[in-house]
């Protein structure tokens, strides 16, 4: 499989970020306990990414590992992530209800640009299964959870050092 070093890269990569949340959790107003409710959906989010890149890496590997021929884990993976997309989905619009509720301030904008763009890579993994059987969607959909966990570390990261609204 050509694509084992990108898949042990990406679960690398997602328990650091994963691991790292648990340093922005210490810092600035979580310290002390003043957790504003888009730093939950954000942590939410993050963790959700990060453990999919592990997940779905860790996935690909063990199938390839049991001797699986790769069309076969290209479908099993992408038939996963269509299922994760499926419940992460449904997760984060009964999230983005909950900030609604709590915090009217709160721009959904970027949320629910996020579950459009989930729901594409999903509806690229659907047809991967049932049509293309190849590597590239799959690693596509592994690389965009990381890529959406490092951002929402960063932006976790400058919510630690902003003073809180007075």
């Amino acid at each position: 499989m050509q694509f084992e070093q990108v898949f042990t890269s990406a679960i690398e990569a997602g328990v650091a970020v994963a691991g790292f949340s648990g340093i922005v959790a210490v810092l600035g107003r979580r310290a002390e306990g003043q957790w504003i409710p888009t730093d939950r959906l954000r942590v939410t989010l993050l963790l959700q990414t990060s453990f999919a890149a592990i997940g779905l890496s860790f996935l690909a590997l063990a199938l390839d590992g049991a001797g699986v021929a790769e069309p076969t884990i290209w479908k099993v993976g992408s038939a996963c992530y269509v299922l994760y997309a499926v419940l992460a989905v449904l997760s984060r619009v009964r999230l983005l209800r909950t900030i609604r509720n709590v915090d009217p301030a709160f721009p959904p904008t970027l949320a629910k640009g996020l579950i459009v763009v989930v729901i594409s890579v999903a509806t690229l993994q659907a047809d991967n299964v049932v049509a293309l059987g190849v590597g590239w969607p799959f690693v596509l959909a592994v690389i965009f959870e990381l890529v959406v966990a490092l951002a929402v570390f960063v932006r976790l990261l400058q919510g630690a050092w902003s003073q809180p609204a007075a």
